[in-house]
């Protein structure tokens, strides 16, 4: 397995740096969550990498890198694609400036906790199947956050939100 990217932000509670992105394919325990290269295989099939909740050893806070609707209003444009061997794939751009329909999708996009997504979903060992990425851009940075065999929990009411918006099916 693979070494993973970690991140260890200051914990807006306290203000230390004793923090960890959880895992959540694993239990969240600090000794296996630190360091779960060990424990990994034991417990999971699939994971992910560049969680966006994170948790704090020394005041035992947890939260998420984005709260509230506010940060979704900083969303620009979405680049959207989604397929496999054999097919079908499916590509989509969304730019969010026709302002009736921005409300409705990004509400959509905060019922799927969008932003909070992992950077990474990942099945090992499995080189076929289903391929997904997705490019947000904001005012004045991007993220990407891409999968493979492996989805976010609600990416079939995105999959939904994106086929309503595009007027294209996407899945």
């Amino acid at each position: 397995m693979t070494r993973q990217r970690r991140k260890t932000p200051t914990c807006p509670k306290c203000n230390r740096n004793n923090t960890y992105d959880i895992i959540p394919e694993i239990p969240n325990e600090p000794e296996i969550q630190i360091n779960p290269y060990q424990c990994m295989v034991e417990y999971v099939e699939t994971y992910t990498i560049g969680n966006a909740k994170y948790y704090c050893m020394d005041c035992h806070h947890t939260w998420k890198k984005y709260r509230g609707r506010k940060p979704y209003n900083m969303v620009r444009k979405i680049y959207a694609s989604s397929g496999g061997f054999p097919g079908p794939y499916f590509d989509v751009t969304i730019e969010l400036d026709k302002e009736e329909v921005i409300d409705w999708f990004l509400e959509e996009l905060y019922k799927c906790d969008f932003l909070n997504w992992a950077e990474e979903y990942i099945q090992p060992y499995v080189l076929d199947g289903g391929h997904w990425s997705v490019r947000i851009e904001y005012d004045t940075y991007c993220e990407i956050k891409m999968g493979s065999n492996h989805y976010p929990v609600k990416w079939a009411k995105f999959c939904k939100a994106v086929s309503a918006i595009s007027g294209s099916e996407f899945y």
